[in-house]
């Protein structure tokens, strides 16, 4: 995605940093993701060649992912930015050479969460969030014969958009505060365009749009520590 837009959300969230009194909100996260549409093209690449008996290493599986966020208090509204990524392989290798195509994918989300206590002093809410993605995947093709290699990489790029709930419970301990949480997210859009030409993107056998879906379920563990 264009830098500028990074660049962009970084100089918001650093606004919002420091124009608010609040939490600053350090997260590791456990993810999973649907992505059927990608699962579904990279078994194209198997059935294309069913004189190989290429196999999946990777079918874009859940991931480890990580959030920076700042709540600020007065609102009860926490602004965030995530990592996150994932990816698919398949590969066959023998004596006479080697096949692999992998399809790195990572993604940089930009949201804001509002929080509502359930119970009073039981250190429990709900969290509801909107947020954007910004996508970017690579299509690499590596085969060798014999002595002959052959490489092509080819990169892609799309947005997604989507919200999501989840439940949040947090304890104090000493100068800051541990913080769990579980949920779901939805997400929409996301029509993998070729990076070097926005005009078109990635399609499948049929011709169908290849789309990113990072839908899935949300896991966190984290600190906040009050400034």
């Amino acid at each position: 995605m264009k830098k500028q837009t990074a660049l962009f959300l970084f100089i918001c969230f650093s606004f919002i940093c420091h124009s608010q009194n609040g939490h600053i909100i350090v997260e590791l996260n456990y993810n999973t993701y649907s992505h059927a549409s990608l699962k579904s093209f990279q078994q194209e690449f198997i059935e294309d060649i069913p004189e190989i008996p290429i196999e999946v290493n990777d079918n874009f599986p859940a991931n480890i992912g990580f959030t920076l966020g700042y709540k600020i208090n007065e609102i009860n509204t926490s602004f965030f930015l995530s990592y996150n990524s994932t990816g698919g392989k398949i590969s066959y290798s023998d004596y006479s050479g080697v096949i692999r195509i992998t399809q790195p994918l990572n993604a940089y989300t930009f949201g804001g969460e509002y929080q509502i206590e359930l119970f009073k002093d039981s250190g429990f809410s709900l969290g509801l969030r909107g947020f954007s993605m910004l996508s970017n995947m690579k299509l690499e093709n590596y085969t060798q014969i014999s002595d002959n290699v052959t490489y092509e990489n080819i990169k892609f790029e799309t947005i997604n958009y989507g919200a999501g709930g989840k439940l949040i419970y947090e304890y104090p301990i000493s100068f800051c505060i541990i913080r769990v949480s579980f949920g779901y997210d939805i997400t929409f859009g996301g029509t993998l365009k070729f990076k070097e030409n926005n005009d078109f993107h990635l399609e499948n056998n049929n011709g169908d749009t290849v789309k990113t879906n990072w839908s899935g379920l949300r896991t966190g563990l984290g600190i906040e520590i009050p400034i």
